[in-house]
C-alpha cells in the first residue's frame, strides 16, 4: 500500500476491524523511520482529534474524498 500518496489529502479510512475514520492526512512516516521498521505510517486530523496515527497493516481500504 502506498500511503505517501494520501499526504495532504482528505481521506476516508476503513480499518481491518471495519471502523471508519475520515480526515486530513497531515503526516507520512516511512517504515525505516518507525519504531518497528515494518510498516509505513500516516497521521490524519479528524473533527475530534488532531492526530490519529496508524500503520498500513491496520488498513483495509483508503478512499480520497473531496
Amino acid at each position: 500500500m502506498n500511503l505517501h500518496q494520501y499526504l495532504g489529502k482528505k481521506i476516508k479510512v476503513t480499518f481491518t476491524d471495519n471502523q471508519v475514520l475520515s480526515g486530513f492526512c497531515n503526516s507520512f512516516t516511512g517504515k525505516l523511520d518507525t519504531d518497528d521498521e515494518l510498516y509505513d505510517e500516516i497521521t490524519i486530523e479528524t473533527d475530534k482529534h488532531k492526530y490519529v496515527g496508524f500503520n498500513e497493516n491496520e488498513v483495509k481500504e483508503i478512499e480520497i474524498i473531496n
